[in-house]
């Protein structure tokens, strides 16, 4: 599971090797200022997610990788037994990243109270 860490500066999604072969993609940094919000959204599962590539994905198992849908591009990760959050953003490549997470609510009350604090 990707590791996020959080500085008043930026998030990063830190990958595992494997995760990084999985996905097509090395380790994630995006400035806060770039982050519009995030949420918990179980909508986002399967194949409400859109077209993957390049990426990895068995049904049930693993999303992993940039998926397309309706002109967005978003970089997903997600397991088995995680739940999904949902990150907003804004001037980046990807219009969100949907990262599984073990307390998804949790962790987007932390970016969110980061990332909506006065610079």
């Amino acid at each position: 599971m990707p590791v996020l860490e959080l500085t008043d500066e930026a998030l990063t999604i830190r990958l595992t090797l494997w995760e990084k072969l999985a996905s097509f993609q090395g380790n994630v940094r995006i400035p806060l200022r770039h982050v519009r919000g995030t949420t918990d959204d179980d909508g986002f599962r399967g194949t409400a997610l859109g077209l993957r590539a390049p990426g990895t994905g068995v049904p049930g198992v693993i999303s992993a990788g940039t998926y397309h849908k309706g002109g967005d591009r978003q970089f997903v990760f997600m397991t088995r037994g995680t739940q999904p959050l949902v990150i907003e953003l804004q001037d980046e490549k990807w219009a969100r990243l949907i990262l599984g997470v073990p307390d998804a609510r949790a962790m987007a009350t932390r970016i969110n109270a980061l990332a909506k604090a006065p610079a």
